[in-house]
């Protein structure tokens, strides 16, 4: 397989994820290049809902449309081959979104970005969701 086509994550946040009974902080986690992932918010409810592991971005977003289950419910954020992050504050109405992907492709990364759009918009942010395009890591959503 070549390299080019395979991401690849040192997970080095696994931990602050709530990830560690998955992965280990120094492994090295192959994403197929084939996969997709959304995010799904419904400013009026907070509920969140995510689709991973598709091969399409449609098919990822109808199934994070539908975990979301809210009349509001919108795609916020998807990614190919990587990771994507939804965060938010004290103004539930606005949203930071962050991706990461392709080879290095990081939940660090995914959640700074995200961070730093929400805090851009609000106040407090934190992150609720982190999404693998992939099944190499379960889904992280702030209950």
């Amino acid at each position: 397989m070549n390299l080019r086509h395979v991401g690849f994550l040192i997970v080095a946040c696994a931990t602050s994820l709530g990830l560690a009974n998955h992965v280990q902080s120094d492994d090295i986690v192959s994403i197929d290049p084939g996969s997709y992932a959304a995010i799904a918010y419904s400013p009026k409810t907070t509920k969140i809902g995510v689709g991973y592991n598709f091969s399409s971005r449609a098919a990822a977003e109808k199934e994070a449309l539908k975990e979301c289950s809210a009349d509001d419910a919108r795609i916020v954020t998807w990614v190919n081959e990587g990771f994507c992050a939804l965060a938010l504050g004290d103004d539930k109405s606005v949203w930071g979104v962050g991706w990461s992907y392709g080879n290095g492709a990081s939940t660090r990364e995914a959640k700074a970005f995200a961070l730093e759009e929400c805090n851009k918009r609000t106040k407090n942010g934190e992150i609720w969701a982190v999404v693998c395009s992939s099944d190499a890591v379960k889904p992280f959503i702030k209950k």
